[in-house]
């Protein structure tokens, strides 16, 4: 590390300390939890519980309950044969498994369990991950010095680090994919420089290595390759001096795409182990994934629920510099400006586009390495401009990096909410240390909690029926299955050859305007006396191409509702967010077992605010 720029060294040193204090002071016993448990449980499985086949689930499961890492198992997806597999891909647990083996290490001699989730592993790896924080400090500030002068790459760095959610997610979220891409970029961007300053071997391993590696944290970011190859790269001319220099070196791009290939082998051989096939999209969920022709472009800009120019606002002045950077150096300008376009759309075009509980918009921190360049381009150029305009934009820096500092607090004393902001909500809050429930009044739907959420009453909804099922009227259908029972009339009988009732449908879009409705659906069911098989179950539903999410079902109370009388399964529930307003709502019973059970009077009723 060179002395010679002392004002960023000593920007960068203060920065990476105050960042690992904010670390220290924020660690949570919880800290391998949701997504993170989802990347982390590679190493437990495979080092402590010797079963990365997944071939019994009872220590997952274990851990589960005893440390409440997750609400629900979605970190496990299945393969062609219905088999478990791992929902995310091995790369975030490469990097966490320095850090594994010495809490581990410590456990073992600590007396503390050695199951992966004692607070050892979770205190460890959380604090072990600053060093990957530091290190893409580190290489920005390399970045920012090869274009820029000692002063602006240190005022980049202040920027940067203080005055976006970078600061969140390097603390509070470090053990969560941003900080690793961030390194990634900044190592891909400088290996980028150095190769096309020398054609150096080791550089071009390192861009096609840590490529890798950033997709196998995130399949998306792949698309960080756009940024060496249209490095230096604006007209026929360069694009013609680009392949010349491929050509001139092709051994090298021979060696390095083999070395890229043994990184990503061990994720190819587990998919071929589980599923068969080389390469296996393991990222099943329904509810969730890339709606290319549907972008929210406006709401991850400027929603008040997340928007990122709304809740990081200094980076706007990096957008402006993107003009500054194509005047200066068109060479950097056109890898990234298209790596940025693609990579934002590709973020917007997500369903679930805020990134639940994130703080602003949290992939966009994988672009903040080169949206750095343009910042420091932006304020190269109002450098030159009089004392008057510095001195206003000085201020203006200084409001948005106390902005963000204190929404990052406001964030993490559960002012600032994570899923539920508006902008009556944010108006109220702003500036607040202490919220209230006139305040609270303000916020969004809790969708987030909408399955335990207390139906209000009826007189705050308009209410009609969707679907009535009293199976009176004649089924070719159904045929022998409709029968009649001396206290019900006609019944449907359900067995094992009727294992599904008759669905009621619908979509978001036919029944209200609005975000959600409140469901009412019930069922009366006859389970007979003496029956010992799987209980019926009421399902509720959003469908799409196939599969299901927002999927709740519900049994039959069989001690209030003793066997061989009816009972009714009654159930209250508010709709969740939607991946398509035009996926099918559903709401029928699923029968598991061959011994017949009785229902009538399928029925959902609807309440729209």
């Amino acid at each position: 590390m060179s002395f010679k720029n002392s004002k960023s060294l000593v920007v960068l040193l203060f920065l990476i300390l105050c960042i690992a204090i904010a670390r220290i002071v924020t660690l949570q016993p919880n800290e391998l939890s949701w997504d993170v448990f989802g990347y982390y449980i590679h190493l437990p499985a495979l080092f402590i519980y010797s079963d990365y086949g997944l071939n019994d689930l009872s220590w997952l499961n274990k851990i589960v309950e005893q440390y409440q890492t997750t609400g629900t198992l979605y970190q496990i997806s299945s393969g062609p044969e219905n088999n478990p597999i791992f929902f995310f891909l091995m790369g975030m647990s490469f990097f966490y498994a320095p850090w594994f083996f010495i809490a581990h290490l410590i456990a073992s001699v600590s007396g503390y369990p050695t199951d992966g989730f004692s607070l050892p592993y979770q205190y460890t790896i959380a604090v072990g991950a600053l060093v990957y924080t530091a290190i893409g400090l580190i290489y920005l500030r390399k970045i920012l010095i090869h274009f820029f002068n000692d002063t602006i790459a240190a005022i980049v760095l202040i920027l940067l680090v203080l005055g976006t959610n970078y600061f969140h997610f390097m603390t509070l979220k470090n053990l969560e994919t941003a900080n690793i891409l961030f390194l990634m970029v900044t190592l891909v961007t400088w290996n980028t420089i150095r190769w096309h300053q020398e054609f150096k071997l080791k550089n071009l391993v390192g861009i096609a290595v840590f490529i890798t590696l950033a997709a196998l944290a995130k399949p998306s970011e792949i698309l960080l390759f756009i940024v060496p190859l249209l490095w230096g790269v604006y007209n026929k001319q360069t694009l013609a001096a680009k392949w010349n220099h491929v050509i001139a070196q092709k051994n090298q791009f021979f060696i390095a795409i083999l070395i890229a290939l043994v990184v990503a082998l061990p994720q190819m051989l587990y998919w071929f182990k589980e599923t068969g096939q080389f390469f296996y999209d393991s990222y099943k969920n329904p509810g969730v994934g890339l709606d290319l022709l549907s972008p929210h472009i406006i709401p991850i800009l400027f929603s008040f629920k997340k928007g990122w120019l709304l809740y990081t606002p200094i980076m706007i002045f990096s957008l402006i510099g993107f003009y500054y950077l194509y005047k200066r150096d068109k060479s950097v300008f056109v890898p990234a400006i298209v790596y940025f376009l693609i990579s934002f759309y590709i973020i917007a075009s997500w369903t679930e586009w805020w990134y639940g509980a994130s703080f602003s918009i949290r992939p966009m921190i994988t672009l903040y390495p080169l949206l750095a360049i343009c910042l420091g381009y932006f304020i190269v150029k109002i450098s030159s401009k009089k004392i008057f305009t510095k001195s206003l934009l000085s201020i203006v820096f200084a409001l948005f990096i106390v902005l963000n500092l204190f929404q990052t607090w406001q964030l993490w004393n559960y002012i600032l909410d994570p899923y539920r902001m508006t902008k009556n909500y944010y108006i109220a809050i702003f500036g607040k240390t202490q919220v209230n429930d006139n305040d609270r009044q303000h916020m969004a739907v809790d969708f987030f909690g909408g399955s335990s959420a207390k139906f209000p009453g009826e007189n705050y909804f308009k209410h009609r029926s969707i679907g009535y099922y009293d199976f009176e009227e004649y089924n070719a259908g159904l045929g022998a299955n409709i029968i009649n029972d001396s206290i019900k009339g006609n019944v449907l009988r359900m067995d094992e050859n009727l294992a599904f009732s008759p669905e009621v449908r619908s979509t978001l879009d036919a029944m209200t305007d609005k975000e959600y409705v409140w469901v009412k659906a019930r069922v009366d069911m006859f389970i007979p006396k003496g029956y010992k098989e799987e209980l019926p179950l009421l399902v509720i539903t959003f469908d799409r191409k196939g599969g299901s999410y927002y999927y709740h079902s519900y049994g039959i109370d069989t001690i209030q509702n003793k066997p061989g009388t009816w009972g009714t399964v009654y159930v209250e529930l508010m709709t969740s967010d939607v991946r398509s307003r035009n996926d099918r709502f559903k709401v029928y019973v699923w029968h598991r077992a061959k011994s017949p059970i009785y229902i009538d009077n399928l029925k959902v009723d609807i309440f729209e605010p």
